[in-house]
């Protein structure tokens, strides 16, 4: 048994996605979550810059004795994932291995569009990862800059809503029977993605792949928990009472609070 909490990162507060569905997978397990606010998004940051961002929030996790590390976030996952891996010593999973996993056991005609931000798109890493899985996938990708954002601002549904429309319209023509949210802050407006896409479309929210790869990482390397005082603290380099206002509602804590932390390096 081990009672180290599980460590999660993300640039912002999409990665309470993530968390959501790990704690509902493993009741019996801790974790410790740091959303860089203060920094985000990440999207339209230098590959420098991205993982000099990643490494303070992994450093912060670390402090924390974590027993294994998720990277919430796809930004991260693309451009940084690969060099913290060399750093630390628990292990590293990502959101795009296990999104394009699950994407390519969704579909259905083999033709899959990918949303995300810039970096993401552009690294094509979702693209990468569903054709190792299956090289026959025709894959669709879209940078949809404006919607992270839009959820750190915690704008009204009519905004989501028209928002999402005009981030999605490229798709239009577009043959596809799944999407991938390739962003951990757009499942939480997953209601508005399917009121423009309709019931047709089936959408992949890697969170649920990534909480069941955990759980399958933790039995093998027998690290699970005992489930004596579980805990779930989180932190934000942001504004704690605005993170607070999304995450309560979200995550069901209503005795949730959210402490605020500096990752800058000291000289």
């Amino acid at each position: 048994m081990d009672d180290r909490p599980i460590g999660l990162l993300d640039s912002g507060v999409g990665g309470l996605s993530v968390v959501k569905k790990v704690i509902e997978k493993l009741p019996n397990e801790s974790t410790v979550f740091i959303g860089d606010n203060a920094h985000m998004p990440y999207g339209d940051r230098s590959q420098d810059e991205i993982i000099a961002l990643t490494r303070r929030s992994v450093a912060f996790l670390m402090s924390h004795q974590i027993k294994l590390l998720i990277i919430a976030c796809n930004t991260a996952t693309a451009v940084a994932m690969a060099t913290i891996q060399k750093e630390i010593a628990p292990q590293v999973i990502g959101v795009i291995q296990s999104g394009a996993l699950a994407a390519s056991k969704t579909t259905d005609t083999k033709h899959v569009a990918v949303v995300g931000t810039s970096v993401t798109i552009h690294s094509h890493a979702y693209a990468h990862e569903l054709h190792m899985r299956n090289p026959q996938l025709v894959v669709t990708e879209l940078a949809t800059p404006k919607l992270a954002p839009l959820v750190e601002a915690q704008a009204s549904r009519s905004q989501n809503l028209v928002t999402v429309q005009g981030s999605l319209k490229p798709l239009q023509g577009h043959d596809f029977d799944t999407l991938i949210l390739g962003c951990t802050h757009y499942p939480l407006i997953a209601s508005t993605f399917r009121q423009v896409l309709g019931p047709q479309v089936k959408i992949v929210d890697p969170a649920m792949q990534v909480a069941q790869y955990t759980a399958n990482v933790l039995a093998r390397d027998d690290l699970q928990s005992s489930g004596h005082s579980v805990y779930h603290e989180y932190y934000t380099t942001g504004d704690p009472a605005h993170f607070e206002k999304l995450a309560r509602p979200f995550l069901g804590e209503a005795g949730l609070t959210v402490q605020q932390v500096t990752t800058e390096v000291k000289p």
